[in-house]
């Protein structure tokens, strides 16, 4: 195992097994043919051809194509043929300027491949030993990634939230963070990746943010997502990125990130230097 094992998960996905989901003619995602054919079974809201998925033209507003793809998950969802709503929506556009074109539930984004953001906020501390890093593990109950290590913070961006907005809120509810505190986390960069998962892709961009904490600050657990956290030396948490799958797909490539950004991957010791920067950001 490396850190490009790490790195590949991110990009590994077939785009000829996918169909273009538009609205108004845009691309905003991609569609599988086994989606496709559950959502041609509701031709007023949606037109299914060999080639792409469109949302109804009579459906001219945000509010009217919500609801309406809104009631079609619902009815899947009951008769089991995709995942329950979970009655959080993100704003769906082709980019991350764009005007929201739909609010689609969460966990329904990638069964239209639609693009998705979120953030990441790597809790650290500077202590007389060296680097230390907050390590959280996910619940067994989730639905992506039970037990899996994790960012001490991190979550998606619901419709109406901004990227600061989401690290404040989520710092609060993952890991009992202050806002005052929360507020000072830098913002770092992004990593965008495509890749297949569950019932279809994850188009997803994230954006890091580091976080310095106060020796005396211990991260507490309110929302039920996480289990609990552990302070781990930088050079554990870089062993076990490297040599192991412990953490949740999309974790390991923005510690990598961190690893780069703080000088603890040095390019006359590690050999797949130039590779793991090229693909991280590929």
């Amino acid at each position: 195992m490396s850190f490009l094992d790490r790195i590949a998960v991110l990009h590994a996905w077939t785009p000829d097994a996918y169909r273009s989901f538009r609205i108004d003619g845009i691309q905003l995602g991609r569609v599988t043919t086994a989606s496709a054919r559950l959502l041609a079974e509701f031709p007023s809201v949606f037109q299914v051809t060999e080639t792409a998925v469109d949302l109804h033209p009579e459906l001219a507003d945000v509010d009217t194509r919500s609801e309406a793809v809104h009631a079609v998950l619902v009815q899947l969802a009951d008769r089991g043929d995709v995942r329950k709503p979970r009655g959080e929506t993100y704003g769906i556009s082709e980019s991350w300027t764009a005007p929201t074109r739909l609010r689609l539930d969460r966990g329904l984004v990638p069964m239209f491949g639609a693009k998705s953001y979120g953030v990441h906020v790597n809790g650290f501390v500077r202590s007389d030993d060296g680097l230390k890093i907050w390590v959280g593990r996910r619940a067994p109950d989730k639905r992506v990634a039970p037990n899996k290590l994790d960012n001490m913070v991190a979550g998606g961006l619901a419709h109406g939230y901004s990227a600061r907005q989401t690290v404040v809120k989520e710092a609060a509810e993952e890991a009992d963070v202050p806002a005052a505190l929360a507020e000072q986390a830098r913002p770092v960069g992004a990593l965008t990746y495509v890749t297949e998962l569950g019932q279809g892709l994850r188009d997803d961009t994230l954006f890091a943010f580091d976080l310095e904490l106060p020796a005396d600050f211990v991260p507490r657990n309110t929302d039920g997502e996480l289990t609990g956290f552990e302070l781990w030396p930088v050079e554990e948490v870089i062993a076990r990125v490297r040599d192991t799958d412990d953490f949740k797909f999309n974790v390991a490539p923005v510690l990598i990130d961190f690893f780069l950004r703080h000088g603890l991957l040095d390019p006359d010791v590690e050999p797949d230097y130039l590779p793991i920067v090229q693909q991280l950001h590929a």
